[in-house]
């Protein structure tokens, strides 16, 4: 089997570059890398004709066969190579290892979380309203935020959930503990009745939430996403220009059809899992 796109040859040279042993794989129609016989990457093009649902499908082949799958999209690749790069290794058990126990934690403000989040989480930074930082001597080695506490009046009158929104490692690194030393600093803190979080199905299986006590809830359903061509940048149709999203409310039935600006090409999410620490 053959890559056929220029991109999908240069993630494959790239990876071999960066160390990895890395080959094509043939299964039905999919583009697929294996990674040290045990990360398999679903090469996805803007242009392609699959459905969530058959990804999915896809990766829960691979799950039952002990190996994660991860679904790379063109457009990640181009704006997040490294970042791609770090967690697949990551993923295959690569980092170097570092002891969360000897890092001090501060509180930072939301700029330095964007610089650290941008270079080392695959999904780069997100507003929040607390953001905390573990290091090591005079290097930053994680970084956690978290937004406001939100009443859930459902469940009772005073009850309080909070978002885990981002955590991330210096990227090449493990943390070992301090995932758990920051949500407990951050828990400490706020005294939330539970920390709820989501993990990317495009590249997670939630093994990090369950070790750390989270109890998946929910599967949330694929997303329609769209990307701004120009600047290769992912928006969700609450986000798009008011033209764009009149447009689409008149063309609900098509997706295809409802692409009349050529500014923007559709694109999708396999969802998330969604994990809740009860407290």
């Amino acid at each position: 089997m053959g890559i056929g796109l220029i991109w999908q040859n240069n993630v494959l040279i790239e990876l071999q570059d960066s160390g990895l042993v890395v080959v094509p794989i043939a299964y039905d129609r999919y583009n697929l890398l294996l990674c040290n016989d045990a990360v398999v990457i679903s090469l996805i093009p803007l242009e392609n004709d699959y459905n969530p649902g058959e990804l999915v499908a896809l990766q829960t082949i691979y799950q039952q066969k002990r190996i994660n799958l991860v679904q790379l999209w063109e457009d990640i690749w181009y704006t997040r190579r490294e970042q791609v790069i770090g967690r697949i290794k990551s993923l295959l058990g690569l980092n170097k290892r570092l002891h969360g126990r000897k890092g001090l934690i501060k509180a930072i403000t939301q700029k330095q979380a964007d610089d650290f989040l941008n270079d080392n989480h695959i999904q780069g930074s997100a507003k929040a309203k607390y953001r905390f930082a573990l290091d090591i001597g005079i290097q930053t080695v994680a970084v956690a935020s978290f937004s406001n506490a939100r009443f859930m009046k459902r469940i009772s009158a005073d009850y309080q959930s909070v978002e885990l929104i981002r955590f991330a490692t210096l990227m090449g690194f493990t943390v070992t503990g301090g995932f758990t030393k920051l949500l407990k600093h951050f828990v400490n803190l706020t005294a939330p009745n539970d920390v709820m979080s989501y993990a990317d199905r495009d590249w997670s299986l939630g093994n990090a939430y369950e070790q750390s006590g989270f109890t998946l809830t929910e599967i949330t359903p694929p997303a329609q996403i769209w990307l701004q061509k120009e600047e290769m940048t992912r928006v969700f149709p609450h986000r798009l220009p008011l033209s764009i999203q009149q447009n689409l409310n008149l063309n609900k039935e098509s997706i295809a059809s409802a692409d009349l600006n050529e500014e923007y090409l559709p694109v999708f999410n396999t969802g998330n899992l969604k994990y809740i620490l009860y407290l």
